[in-house]
């Protein structure tokens, strides 16, 4: 296997942005199922708390603990591909990265991903990890069983008719249920994507997109804050035979790492270092943003190096009140933060049935607030919180927010069943941490 960041406990010491420091008295690198339940029956005697964290991608303090944390990046690689039904069984310490190239060479691919592959699948499917398409749903819903250790020692499988309840609690968990071993979920027959960026005035870019988004099969859209031009990325899924179509490897050298991320990287410490020029670089930004059009195998196309670290909120919105919504964060913007420097991201999603997801039972679009790491505070995010509470949005579980338990009862239908199974599961609460008492209030 290939070696992964996370390393020994030296080395975790911080999530990816560097918002969440971890003070975990242990960090615990398993490599099989009886290694896993060790842990959780020294946990449950300790009387301590027991956090799984995959690639520590997430913004949110979902993994932070005074005990142990868990990872099963020792735990990794595919069991098997069923032929009959196309799923795919992995274990849950296997990175996105690794899901891609080892699908396609059963002559499959993941039906959806988003542009960041560096997480784990459980760690992915845990948070509510989500791509772009208003036929698709985030990777929770593709998710058809898994293996669980939970609380009590044992091990079972979980699926739609074997225990149920715990199915769908656990395919979007939070981390609270127990610990993933295995993810079993369809995947869809090899395939290409199409991928073109288009340069337009923003205002145009967000008056089309719920007609534009529903054109194509997967399409976001990405302003500068004081720029007044947007990128619309555009893909579209074409035959697994389709002609590919990439720059060189200089052109994507220079375009996807010295223009997106080394000369990226010196522009927003510029911008941190002298706000005042963070709206001139944001309009050049916006204008050397579009990528070349490149015709691929998904799984390379999906994704992009994020070498660039930043922090993020994102909300997820019921979709017809995105025209109304952009407008009232962007007057925000306007007024108060023209010297942010990253792009919004705004995304559109299909609506689900699992539980815990943001898309739950709604026609759904994403504002994604980003700032770069080393800006002080994240007043920009609360900001856009604040302007979006009026559409009952749902904040990604994996990123930033300032939302509790009580506001998540409201706007989840079926958040008292998910803390119904959790308290049965897990009545001593030893996957639980002082973010996840918050969220749940237990």
């Amino acid at each position: 296997m290939t070696p992964l960041p996370l390393a020994d406990k030296r080395t975790l010491t911080s999530n990816w942005s560097g918002s969440v420091d971890f003070s975990a008295a242990d960090v615990e690198h398993p490599g099989t199922e009886s290694a896993v339940i060790h842990h959780i029956a020294r946990a449950t005697a300790h009387g301590h708390s027991l956090r799984p964290i995959g690639a520590g991608h997430s913004f949110s303090p979902l993994c932070e603990t005074d005990g142990t944390l868990l990872t099963l990046d020792n735990h990794r690689g595919l069991v098997k591909v069923d032929r009959a039904t196309g799923d795919a069984t992995f274990r849950a310490g296997t990175r996105l990265m690794e899901i891609g190239p080892a699908l396609a060479r059963h002559g499959r691919a993941m039906i959806n991903m988003g542009d960041v592959d560096a997480q784990s699948i459980a760690g992915a499917i845990s948070t509510g990890t989500h791509g772009m398409g208003h036929q698709m749903q985030g990777l929770a819903a593709t998710v058809t069983g898994l293996r669980i250790a939970l609380a009590s020692g044992d091990v079972v499988w979980a699926d739609k008719d074997t225990n149920p309840r715990l199915f769908e609690a656990a395919r979007l968990s939070l981390g609270v249920i127990g610990i993933i071993l295995e993810v079993r979920m369809a995947t869809a027959p090899a395939f290409r994507l199409e991928s073109r960026d288009e340069n337009l005035p923003v205002d145009d870019a967000v008056a089309g997109f719920l007609q534009s988004s529903t054109q194509a099969d997967h399409q976001e859209i990405f302003w500068f804050p004081g720029s007044t031009r947007a990128t619309l990325h555009t893909m579209h899924r074409r035959e697994a035979g389709a002609r590919r179509s990439r720059p060189n490897r200089v052109s994507s050298f220079v375009s996807r790492e010295l223009l997106a991320n080394g000369v990226w990287e010196i522009m927003c410490r510029a911008g941190t270092r002298s706000p005042r020029v963070a709206p001139a670089l944001a309009d050049v930004a916006s204008r050397f943003f579009p990528g070349a059009a490149v015709t691929d195998d998904s799984h390379t196309v999906f994704t992009a190096p994020r070498r660039v670290r930043f922090h993020e909120a994102e909300y997820a919105i019921a979709a017809e009140a995105f025209p109304e919504a952009f407008g009232k964060v962007r007057a925000r913007i306007h007024r108060e933060f023209r010297d942010v420097l990253f792009p919004l991201e705004i995304r559109r999603a299909a609506a689900d049935d699992v539980w815990m997801s943001t898309c739950y039972d709604r026609d759904t679009i994403y504002i994604a607030a980003h700032t770069y790491h080393r800006r002080d505070g994240y007043a920009f995010q609360q900001a856009v919180q604040e302007e979006l509470m009026e559409f009952d949005p749902r904040p990604h579980w994996g990123k930033m927010h300032w939302l509790d338990a009580d506001y998540f009862a409201r706007v989840y239908p079926r958040f008292d069943d998910f803390r119904t199974v959790r308290a049965e599961v897990d009545p001593k609460g030893i996957f639980l941490n002082d973010h996840t008492r918050t969220v749940l209030d237990v």
